[in-house]
């Protein structure tokens, strides 16, 4: 299992930012800009868990169900997209 840490939180004008590593399971690195709205934070954990956990559980989520590595940056919106369940997972769990 990969894992996710989350660097230089960078607040937005409707939400935040961070740099996110992650690190395989054979020790090597990825880099990812990742922001998060505060409408999505609200939407899937209704202010339950602190935005940097949320993000990482959006990361967590793409890295488990996407065939392709994920892009330099992007938006946790995007999985929405790419994992039209998401919203119902990311629900259940918070």
């Amino acid at each position: 299992m990969a894992s996710i840490d989350t660097h230089s939180e960078t607040s937005l004008p409707r939400g935040w930012r961070w740099e996110v590593v992650v690190r395989n399971e054979n020790g090597q690195c990825s880099t990812h800009t990742v922001s998060l709205s505060w409408h999505d934070h609200d939407h899937w954990c209704g202010g339950s868990l602190s935005p940097s956990r949320m993000v990482e559980r959006v990361v967590e989520y793409c890295l488990s169900h996407r065939e392709e590595p994920l892009p330099a940056k992007f938006d946790a919106a995007r999985a929405r997209r790419w994992f039209p369940a998401i919203d119902r997972e990311m629900r259940s769990c918070a």
